[in-house]
């Protein structure tokens, strides 16, 4: 679409609609995606599903792209050169990998479970990490802790019924979200172990890149 056709299409839109448009944008850049289950979202999200060739080709001008995960329900965008992407540390990528791969695990898992999504707890998050890294303690719970406060502020998981996630309290529930298949791709899954043993290994760099 041609900077005029949107112009001239954007310019039929009602002042409602001219808003929801201002806000999936600016929701979109901040945030990184629109999911439908957010209540927060749920208002753009409608709205999106409508109108998602005129907010791509708007965002398209300046390098983003929009796709919508629709048996996700979730918009997301990324930058077509990467500049965008959030930086983890080694330790927030582990803590990431391991959150997936339990993701993908559960999914695949017979066993009833009494939230929508896939849950773990703290106590088996440590777990885990002990058994690909026999060898090698955790660190800080407060590193955990901060890593917790960001994939919840990312929708990559959330505490069921509102409780806090807590990374001293071995009992705390940690739900698994559906954008966890997002930032890492279901094609990605059979290297996420290969990628983990990788992190037994001393590396010069402090930073990874999710």
């Amino acid at each position: 679409m041609s900077l005029v056709n949107f112009a001239e299409e954007y310019s039929q839109l009602s002042s409602t609609e001219q808003q929801l448009f201002a806000d999936s944008v600016r929701r979109l850049l901040s945030d990184g995606l629109i999911w439908r289950e957010d209540e927060q979202d749920r208002r753009i999200f409608a709205w999106l599903v409508r109108r998602i060739d005129l907010v791509r080709d708007y965002l398209a001008v300046a390098g983003w792209e929009l796709h919508y995960a629709e048996n996700l329900h979730i918009f997301h965008v990324f930058h077509r050169d990467g500049s965008h992407r959030r930086r983890f540390d080694k330790e927030e990528t582990l803590w990431l990998l391991l959150l997936r791969l339990i993701y993908a695990e559960q999914y695949e898992s017979l066993n009833p479970s009494l939230t929508r999504y896939p849950t773990t707890t703290v106590s088996d998050l440590y777990t885990r990490y002990s058994e690909f890294f026999p060898n090698r303690a955790i660190r800080k719970k407060g590193v955990f802790d901060s890593a917790l406060r960001l994939f919840n502020g990312l929708k990559l998981i959330r505490a069921p019924q509102s409780t806090v996630l807590r990374a001293n309290d071995p009992e705390t529930v940690i739900e698994l979200l559906p954008a966890l298949e997002v930032i890492v791709p279901a094609s990605g899954i059979a290297a996420l172990a290969e990628r983990l043993a990788e992190y037994q290994r001393p590396s010069s760099s402090d930073e990874e890149q999710a």
